[in-house]
């Protein structure tokens, strides 16, 4: 069973299909004081803004707000230079036709930027590591992860933050290529190759 507390909706429980109610109910009581104690500190973190897919709107990229520009076209293009970002699709009309465009932009920049950062960061640690392979993908719940057979898996909407930020989490999980828990081992070395990850961390949940 696991609880999911996000901002401004309903805490979510995923449990398992063959799980009895009394179990639940049991897990459930279990964790009321860490519901109301984490619903708490989220209401306190500042709300990083939300990409607005609409004409005028803006959107995050690399840790600044841009600004897009839509226009009609049979064919979906997305292009940026210094000033916005431009988005053509068959419905610009459609906030949701954008963001899909938006979202597969995201997976682009991310296919070609993150190889790179993870060769950069792997680069600070004493013995490097390198993982057995590399996905992208967008994901809800976490900004990356680790197998137990060394693939990182590294969420798109990571684009949205800032390189040091996005420099946290490849080093976050590269260093579960060296100590898989999140035990003081683990924690000694991210804190040797990126002393400040706890203020990039802040400044993650923050921006994305």
């Amino acid at each position: 069973m696991a609880l999911y507390v996000e901002k401004g909706v309903l805490p979510e429980l995923r449990v398992p299909t063959n799980c009895a109610w009394r179990d639940i109910h049991s897990f459930l009581g279990s964790k009321f004081d860490w519901i109301v104690a984490a619903e708490s500190e989220l209401a306190s973190r500042t709300t990083a803004p939300r990409n607005i897919y609409t004409p005028g709107g803006e959107v995050s990229y690399l840790g600044r707000r841009v600004p897009l520009v839509l226009a009609k076209s049979r064919f979906n293009v997305v292009e940026a230079d210094d000033t916005s970002i431009y988005v053509s699709c068959a419905n610009p009309s459609r906030p949701e036709a954008v963001e899909k465009q938006i979202i597969h932009w995201y997976r682009r920049q991310a296919e070609a930027l993150f190889p790179e950062r993870i060769q950069v960061i792997g680069g600070l640690f004493s013995v490097r590591g390198n993982p057995s392979r590399v996905t992208v993908r967008k994901m809800k719940a976490r900004w990356g992860s680790c197998s137990s057979t060394g693939e990182i898996c590294l969420n798109l909407l990571l684009m949205k933050a800032g390189l040091p930020q996005i420099d946290f989490v490849i080093a976050h999980e590269l260093c579960h290529l060296r100590h898989f828990a999140h035990n003081a081992s683990f924690y000694a070395l991210l804190s040797e190759v990126m002393p400040d990850w706890k203020e990039q961390e802040v400044l993650l949940g923050q921006a994305v």
